[in-house]
């Protein structure tokens, strides 16, 4: 009888991969969206929400990147993240999630990689997987979304990761509770971990399919990616949704329903209460 010998995968080596890290990228990447022109409220990050009989909150809308840039808040998103007396993310991360996350990454039920996606693109895994250092020995035992998510993060910003930078959500995080607000998430660690582990086999193959097709290309893509969200140019980021939508629209939309719409809707519902309580930066 054969065995397969796995090798030990230390998931603290593995740079932070949290769902919110990466899936503004993909989506970017296979996504369709609604024409440019249809975008309202096409401009800008930063909402203020505010009512009678409570302190304004404010809604600053992230990139979840390392780059210097991104760090570099513009006056009025400092002022309101400063005075504002609790902030919210999409989660809080922690040493335990980052390790909870890269252990979801890794197949344990006896499988590997190339028997899933087969040899072709396996083989083409195997190569965009040495661009970020990955021997295929340990390349087999990634799940198919995990190694889609790695392959949509250009090289450089893993790197970064990988040194300690911070991406803009934590890097607020740890601002927050450095100057003592209460901090709170709208979503757990175990349900952007559910996104990915609870997708259909054949969807997250499809999704590293996609992510290899880009992969070439994601230096160029990130950087003008970046370049929109300094401009605070969201009807701009939505035409280069469309404009590099190269998927079938129907898995393309049921992508969007899952990990854009949905999630969306259950945020709005959880922020609710800090929006009551006022004085919130979220």
């Amino acid at each position: 009888m054969q065995t397969t010998t796995r090798p030990n995968v230390h998931v603290r080596r593995l740079p932070w991969l949290a769902a919110p890290a990466v899936l503004v990228l993909f989506v970017l990447i296979v996504g369709p969206a609604l024409a440019a022109a249809k975008t309202v409220n096409g401009e800008g990050l930063l909402w203020k929400v505010a009512r009678e009989g409570v302190e304004p909150s404010y809604l600053f809308g992230t990139i979840h990147i390392t780059d210097d840039r991104v760090l570099d808040l513009p006056e009025p998103v400092r002022a309101a993240f400063a005075e504002a007396d609790s902030a919210v993310f999409e989660v809080i991360m922690s040493e335990e999630l980052k390790m909870q996350m890269g252990r979801s990454m890794v197949l344990t039920d006896g499988r590997t990689l190339d028997s899933m996606v087969g040899p072709e693109l396996y083989a083409r895994a195997v190569e965009a997987g040495e661009r970020y250092g990955f021997a295929p020995t340990l390349l087999r035992f990634f799940k198919p979304w995990a190694l889609a998510l790695i392959f949509s993060v250009p090289e450089s910003e893993m790197a970064r990761k990988a040194t300690g930078d911070l991406p803009l959500d934590q890097w607020l995080q740890e601002k927050a509770a450095e100057t003592g607000k209460s901090v709170h998430a709208l979503e757990t660690g175990e349900e952007q971990i559910s996104l990915f582990n609870d997708l259909p086999e054949a969807d997250q193959v499809k999704m590293l399919e996609v992510a290899i097709e880009q992969n070439q290309g994601i230096e160029k893509l990130f950087d003008e990616m970046v370049h929109l969200y300094l401009d605070r140019d969201v009807a701009a980021i939505t035409a280069k949704m469309d404009e590099q939508a190269e998927l079938d629209r129907e898995f393309a939309e049921l992508f969007l329903l899952r990990f854009n719409d949905e999630r969306n809707r259950t945020m709005v519902k959880r922020m609710a209460e800090r929006l009551r309580e006022g004085g919130a930066f979220i």
